[in-house]
């Protein structure tokens, strides 16, 4: 798949996906998550979301989020989803912590 039409899907996924999100699910524990990414693999069978907590309840809803995506998302075959815990801003604020604590220690 061209990049420019991989990178245009995945915007089109990570649009539908957050508003999915924000319009349509009531579940509590996903009112206060947020998705962070999209990566559609090279042949467009499956989309990797990365999302920043409560990994297990957006797993249980992958087929809610699959079925509305496909009719907000014209593609001719709906990738599978895989939900994946980014790790991202907790390993960012962990060296920040490690730092903080070798500049106290220096001076």
């Amino acid at each position: 798949m061209k990049s420019i039409a991989k990178e245009r899907i995945n915007a089109d996924l990570y649009r539908a996906l957050s508003s999915i999100l924000m319009t349509k699910v009531n579940h509590p524990e996903l009112q206060g998550a947020t998705i962070l990414r999209t990566e559609l693999s090279d042949d467009g069978s499956v989309c990797d979301i990365f999302v920043t907590d409560h990994l297990a309840a957006f797993r249980q809803a992958t087929g809610f989020f699959r079925s509305e995506m496909a009719k907000l998302v014209k593609l001719r075959r709906v990738p599978r989803l895989v939900f994946i815990q980014d790790k991202g801003q907790e390993n960012a604020d962990r060296i920040n912590a490690l730092l903080a604590e070798l500049a106290r220690g220096k001076k």
